[in-house]
């Protein structure tokens, strides 16, 4: 069945970017905030128009007119305590012109929204001419760039796009995009991300005291029930013990910084209120052809795969040390799927442990460490398979509308199929259950399609029932468990034999596979030293021992801030046991921890190291600029300072980096985004029973490769190039 929506095609946008329609919305978003500043300029004293355009924008934690006069009355502050500065030091104060409503007004709303840049770029003049655009393009510029900053995979178009469905409201936007990305994780002023991403839209909007700026943001926000008491919108201008008042909140610093009133609350109370106004047909039709544009697909095939890698966390995590690292390790890698019909984490189980019973290899090694790449690639074919199956049983959804459903879902198959017919979407007429675990094994590139579709309509049902029990009982699995799912998953059940046979190698490919799982366990040995060092070092500092269950994620191009095409530093995902426990193995599930480490050859006693537990995985991760343009799995802490947390994003905001947002995105999206075709590292775990398309794939580079030596041999005599075989040895 030759459907797009079968067929996951591979989509990514040209350098991140999906601009249709881009201008237009640059347009309707600044009608939003010229209308704020005329509702401020009414209610504003004449002679704190100046301070307005020099610094009065409209992004912050309150509503938009809120904002725009809150940030006035503190840049008013900064400067006539500055002139009292000045005349201390007998320095006269420059005279200040006092501007009219209508200037002020004339001056916002000429700006063209083409002459707008909202990327900012490395250059003097750039700057000079962003400082004298008005006060609503700059305020642009910082709710764009707040956005970008504060929310994964989001370019700057499709920020552009969710401030004109807020109508410019920085916390309605902020709520919109989690109400589509089906964000559980409520928004936390005070959470250190927030503070990135205000320091970020400060920075992007040329604000002439960034510092200030964002601490009075911030101090604004413990009180925003008062604050909007305050600036309730009325008729007439607001009193000078009301502008004096605002002053005491903006400069009185606490300790306490308890949210009084819910900013968030507040937000999500305007979008109701214009909720509750007529919505033109044109209106309803203009929201769904966003929510249905590319931009906005694949961010959410993107957060998809991050719930996804959730699940995979959660099922390695269950698995016991001693099966995962003997054995089950490459099951899970080759084909331990998340789609089935159980729960996404009992399928992952099952699959891997029946591929390595029914497949078993001809020979295993110990493995502490899941490979990075290895890992990203089955979640992104899980995905494939998910959708595959959900575009065969509902033929009218397309890629987006399965995606959409899984999302809300958390990728379980029982409950969007359950969703559609309760929304009264029709089952294919001639449906069967083969076809559509068919069409997904193929789509998922599963080793072995035919058996899996025999396994997941007999056995899978009910050996999955036994363990969806067990798991409620205990959180993880013993290893008497494990054994007795392999006694249920008897190879002697398996009727579906391969009858391709598999090439025998060439010694040329023979060695680079050999060379490949060498230079992995070398990898491996290294990273393990590195990570119980920092271990050790926790439960120095901690009083706390844990021991390691396994590495799950590593980044190793992590450079020091300043230092280009050296990468010292690496950033990684592990889980580890707590060594007292006096509980049964099952049921002390392991903790996931993040470590920043030092990859310089120094004694592991003075290695630098950052390691922490992430108990919670339910809170917002903290962002890395490095492991996302690498696209590469790295769980955050939410609270800790680390490498690639914030001065790369200050930079993106600057017009400092070489990379912008765009950039970003879509250069992660590459990385992420897989075609299901072979690599090399595929060979660590080549066996010469069962992997047919790899033996091929391998004898044909080694044949390609060897004809390269043989024509630079002819070309150069007396220098072969033998830098291929660097780009065949693995390398994490």
């Amino acid at each position: 069945m030759e459907r797009d929506a079968i067929i996951f095609r591979r989509r990514v946008m040209t350098g991140g970017v999906d601009c249709n329609g881009a201008t237009g919305n640059q347009s309707e978003a600044l009608d939003h905030i010229h209308d704020y500043y005329k509702k401020a300029l009414r209610r504003l004293p004449p002679e704190l128009i100046p301070s307005l355009l020099e610094a009065g924008f409209c992004f912050g934690f309150l509503d938009p007119v809120s904002n725009i006069i809150a940030n006035t009355v503190s840049h008013e502050l900064d400067k006539r305590r500055e002139n009292k500065k000045r005349s201390r030091a007998g320095i006269s104060k420059n005279g200040e012109k006092s501007e009219s409503r209508r200037t002020a007004i004339s001056k916002i709303i000429t700006e063209s929204s083409k002459s707008i840049r909202l990327v900012p770029r490395t250059s003097d003049s750039s700057n000079a001419i962003l400082l004298n655009s008005s006060i609503a393009a700059r305020s642009l510029r910082g709710l764009v760039t707040f956005l970008t900053s504060y929310f994964r995979y989001l370019t700057t178009w499709d920020a552009l796009r969710y401030l004109v469905l807020s109508s410019a409201d920085l916390l309605v936007a902020v709520h919109l995009i989690k109400e589509v990305r089906r964000d559980a994780h409520t928004f936390i002023i005070h959470d250190p991300t927030a503070r990135i991403a205000m320091r970020c839209a400060a920075i992007n909007a040329l604000h002439p005291a960034v510092d200030a700026l964002v601490s009075r943001c911030f101090l604004l926000a413990s009180h925003a029930d008062e604050a909007c008491n305050l600036l309730v919108e009325t008729e007439g201008r607001i009193s000078h013990s009301t502008i004096d008042r605002l002053s005491m909140l903006l400069t009185t610093t606490t300790t306490d910084m308890t949210i009084r009133g819910s900013p968030m609350q507040q937000a999500i109370a305007r979008l109701q209120h214009r909720k509750t106004k007529a919505i033109t047909r044109l209106q309803r039709r203009k929201m769904e052809t966003f929510l249905s544009g590319t931009g906005v697909q694949i961010s959410l095939e993107m957060v998809l795969l991050d719930k996804i890698h959730l699940l995979y966390l959660e099922a390695i995590s269950c698995i016991p040390k001693d099966e995962l690292g003997s054995r089950h390790h490459r099951g899970l890698l080759k084909a331990g799927h998340c789609y089935g019909p159980c729960d996404p984490v009992t399928n992952i189980i099952l699959n891997t442990i029946w591929y390595d019973t029914v497949f078993p290899p001809k020979q295993h090694f110990e493995a502490a460490m899941i490979f990075t790449k290895s890992l990203a690639r089955i979640e992104f074919l899980s995905l494939r398979g998910l959708v595959a199956y959900i575009c065969v049983r509902f033929p009218g959804f397309s890629v987006h509308e399965a995606m959409r459903r899984l999302l809300i879902c958390n990728a379980r198959l029982d409950s969007v199929i359950e969703m559609a017919k309760r929304e009264g979407h029709d089952e294919d007429i001639l449906f069967s259950e083969s076809v559509a675990y068919d069409t997904a094994s193929h789509a998922a590139h599963h080793p072995r399609p035919a058996a899996l579709v025999e396994f997941v309509t007999t056995v899978m049902p009910h050996v999955g029932r036994t363990l969806g029990s067990t798991r409620e009982v205990k959180r993880g699995l013993s290893s008497r468990d494990v054994f007795t799912i392999c006694k249920s998953l008897s190879p002697e059940l398996l009727s579906s034999k391969s009858s391709k046979k598999v090439q025998k190698l060439s010694s040329r490919a023979t060695k680079i596979i050999s060379a490949n799982l060498d230079e992995f366990k070398a990898c491996q040995d290294t990273i393990v030293k590195m990570v119980e060092a920092a271990l050790r070092r926790y439960a120095e500092q901690q009083g706390q021992e844990y021991e390691l269950h396994v590495i799950c994620g590593v980044n190793s191009t992590i450079p020091e801030y300043g230092v280009f095409y050296r990468y010292p530093f690496s950033h990684m995902n592990i889980l580890a046991r707590r060594k007292d426990s006096q509980n049964d193995d099952a049921d002390q599930v392991p903790t996931l921890f993040f470590i920043q480490c030092s990859d310089s050859d120094e004694d592991m006693q003075h290695k630098e190291f950052l390691c922490c537990p992430i108990f919670d995985l339910t809170k917002n991760a903290g962002r890395c600029y490095r492991c996302e343009y690498h696209g590469i799995k790295i769980i955050h802490p939410s609270s800790e300072s680390y490498l690639g947390r914030c001065k790369d994003f200050e930079d993106m905001a600057r017009g400092e980096s070489a990379v912008t947002i765009q950039g970003l995105v879509g250069h992660g999206q590459r990385k992420t985004l897989f075609d299901g075709t072979l690599e090399y590292e595929d060979s660590i775990y080549f066996d010469p029973a069962w992997d047919v398309d790899f033996s091929k794939f391998i004898n044909r580079a080694a044949r390609d490769q060897a004809r390269q030596e043989k024509l630079m041999m002819e070309e150069h005599p007396r220098s072969v190039d033998h830098s291929w075989r660097e780009k065949l040895v693995f390398r994490e």
